[in-house]
């Protein structure tokens, strides 16, 4: 169970850094800092999802 607990979190910031480097690109900011934006979206969504986890059992 707990190895689905992380595998859903990277999944999940995977998915947000994606999506906030297409958006980031889609706005027209430059590449170095739409990687940046993507890599704190990352941390940020991956650290989220592993307290909500934590907090109902899950880890």
């Amino acid at each position: 169970m707990k190895k689905m607990a992380i595998l859903v979190s990277l999944s999940l910031a995977t998915a947000a850094a994606v999506i906030a480097l297409f958006l980031t690109r889609h706005y027209g900011a430059e590449p170095l800092i739409s990687l940046g934006s993507a890599g704190v979206t990352f941390i940020g969504t991956y650290n989220l999802a592993q307290n909500i986890l934590e907090k109902l059992g899950y880890l």
